[in-house]
């Protein structure tokens, strides 16, 4: 089982991901669903580069 998990890992998230966003459309509609994806990935790109600007800011 644990082979199987490794050698399909990608597709087994894609499909995750598939039946999340599937279910947001349907509940809470399109321009909601568009809100927190892009809600998700400015969260994602503050987390991913807080480091650096922390860095920056503690230098000056």
């Amino acid at each position: 089982m644990n082979e199987i998990l490794q050698k399909h890992l990608p597709e087994i998230c894609g499909a995750v991901i598939g039946l999340l966003l599937a279910f947001c459309f349907l509940g809470l509609g399109f321009f909601k669903t568009i809100f927190v994806v892009v809600m998700l990935v400015v969260g994602f790109l503050v987390g991913h580069y807080w480091p650096l600007l922390k860095s920056l800011v503690s230098k000056q």
